[in-house]
């Protein structure tokens, strides 16, 4: 609020109320003779108004004003009695000069006037209404109470290594032989895990001109990862949950169907969750327009750069002096059409192109044992889930004084392929009535960056089982993927979702829907990619069904299950089960 304005508005209102006593006063002298004073001297009225003028508190439009609607005829001036000097007979009578009533009224409604116009130049509230800042400003938000069930099944092999926890560290001690060897930590495939999560949002949208908007919104989460803003209950006892910045973005509208997005804003692209989850949002900048080209058919597009990871400005400095950056983008671009050839058929289809820069793990300089800081430790990913291709990045030179095998060796591990994706998705919907239809929808996605036979010998996961009978051991081959695939029927209200994105529900609507899915190791990353499906992630295959009901307004209950297998690697099989009331606002 700009306090100067303020100020003025009081001054402003001040001289009103100075002008309003001045004007009473000004007429009842204009309306009587000049005054006598002690001495022989006498006051003037009209100097007295002159002086009002240069003075600033009239204005010559307003004397002007007071004289003519002051002044009265001579025999009437001359029947009024003469005020004695000092405005006191000798017999103590005072005399106060007469101003005539439509005097008095064509004061107040002078008044009046001038201060109904100030108010509305200066937007002073009026009874009932709000200021007009506060328009241009809203809130929305949701909270979302869920169940969660992982079920494991009992021949899963035990020892996943959890490659995100060590990135995520200190490294961790790959020889065995080494003073103080612990084993590396691993991801829970065995025992069975339940738990209640709750998410809450809170965003603030802002106008600030015809063409650009603000808009900042706040989440809970149990951690600063991409891909969830839900908060286990119990997780710290009952210590407070944390509250991330979420979203912090601009958009400029500088023309009609085209789009700036500036900042962390929501995905603009359109995809599924087979490719980025659906709670994951963008840094970085994003152009995105649309046009009509017929009644039926329509364009659109989106194109933009988003760092994903930013070295530190004080990186290396523990050693031998500041490492090179590695910072990492992505560059990703995006083209659709869609068609509809009647009202209630819409049809869209979009190919995507997406290129990570500067994501894969790169091999170190040649470094002591005993070194703190590698020159290709950030090439590490700072966020991951499971699935991906993983290889060491420390050159290490072992300590030539201990027996092989003994020296410390504290490695970090990275992602083995580049990421370079080429991504397809379609969509048909049929509207059988306005909350009723249904949606036939596909994914495809292939990484035009895996490289099997450059991967292969650096691999440290992704391999398939070996098996000895009498003596012949087969498997062992290394098998991760490029490709991935999704395909799913909705039937019901398919404005309600899935509970993403700007979703809406009436009581009573309902929905249900049934997928398939199966993504290669290595077709997407997968620190990106879906959280809800197998352990979150890539290299994973299987079911997905669900059920959601509109039990009020903005409000539904979901009921969601998924089954899902390993694609390549030893046996993996996780069932997940979610029950959701989500709400809005």
């Amino acid at each position: 609020m700009n306090t100067d304005t303020g100020v003025q508005s009081d001054i402003k209102r001040g001289r009103l109320k100075t002008l309003l006593l001045t004007c009473a006063a000004g007429v009842g002298l204009l309306a009587s003779p000049a005054l006598a004073q002690d001495g022989g001297t006498t006051v003037d009225p009209r100097l007295l108004v002159e002086q009002l003028v240069t003075e600033g508190i009239l204005t010559r439009e307003q004397a002007d004003r007071m004289i003519r609607n002051a002044t009265v005829p001579v025999q009437q001036a001359q029947t009024l009695p003469p005020v004695p000097a000092g405005g006191v007979a000798a017999d103590g009578t005072q005399t106060i000069p007469y101003v005539p009533e439509v005097v008095r009224e064509q004061i107040v409604q002078q008044v009046r006037t001038e201060l109904a116009g100030q108010a509305q130049t200066e937007g002073w509230a009026r009874p009932g209404e709000t200021p007009e800042w506060t328009r241009r400003i809203s809130l929305y938000g949701d909270v979302r109470v869920r169940g969660e069930g992982r079920f494991y099944n009992d021949e899963n092999y035990p020892d996943f290594v959890n490659w995100g926890a060590i990135n995520a560290g200190d490294g961790f001690q790959i020889n065995d032989g080494a003073p103080g060897y612990v084993n590396p930590p691993y991801v829970n495939a065995n025992e069975d895990r339940r738990r209640f999560r709750v998410r809450a949002r809170l965003g603030v949208r802002a106008t600030i001109a015809d063409w650009i908007s603000a808009d900042v919104r706040l989440a809970t989460g149990a951690d600063n990862g991409p891909v969830s803003t839900n908060q286990t209950l119990g997780q710290d006892g009952t210590g407070k949950y944390h509250l991330w910045v979420d979203r912090a973005s601009l958009r400029l509208t500088p023309v009609a169907g085209v789009q700036i997005d500036l900042g962390r804003f929501a995905n603009p692209f359109w995809t599924s969750d087979l490719v980025f989850d659906n709670d994951l949002n963008f840094d970085g900048v994003a152009i995105s327009g649309s046009g009509r080209i017929s009644d039926q058919l329509s364009l659109f597009g989106t194109a933009g750069a988003f760092p994903v990871f930013n070295t530190s400005m004080n990186f290396g400095s523990r050693d031998a002096g500041p490492f090179e950056s590695t910072d990492k983008y992505l560059f990703a671009a995006q083209a659709g059409l869609e068609f509809r050839p009647a009202e209630n058929i819409r049809a869209r289809l979009a190919g995507g192109y997406f290129y990570y820069d500067g994501v894969q793990g790169q091999f170190s300089s040649p470094g002591r044992w005993d070194q703190d800081v590698f020159d290709t430790d950030y090439t590490r990913p700072s966020f991951q889930q499971f699935g991906n291709t993983m290889t060491v990045l420390r050159n290490i030179t072992a300590d030539p004084s201990v027996a092989p095998g003994s020296s410390p060796e504290v490695q970090y591990f990275g992602l083995a392929s580049k990421f370079e994706m080429l991504t397809a998705r379609a969509a048909l919907e049929y509207d059988i009535s306005e909350r009723v239809g249904v949606r036939l929808e596909g994914d495809y996605v292939r990484n035009l960056g895996f490289d099997r036979a450059a991967i292969a010998p650096l691999a440290l996961n992704n391999f398939s089982p070996r098996t000895t009978i009498d003596t012949v051991t087969t498997g062992g081959e290394y098998e991760g993927g490029d490709t991935g695939w999704q395909a799913r029927l909705t039937v019901g209200s398919l404005a309600m979702g899935f509970g993403q994105g700007d979703w809406s529900a009436e009581r009573g609507d309902w929905s249900f829907h049934l997928g398939y899915r199966r993504l290669g190791s290595d077709a997407v990353i997968d620190g990106f990619a879906d959280s809800d499906f197998g352990l979150g992630g890539t290299n994973v295959k299987g079911w997905l069904a669900g059920a959601n009901y509109g039990v009020a307004r903005n409000a539904f209950l979901g009921l969601r299950w998924m089954t899902s297998d390993e694609v390549s690697g030893p046996p993996l099989s996780v069932d997940r089960l979610f029950v959701d009331f989500s709400t809005k606002f």
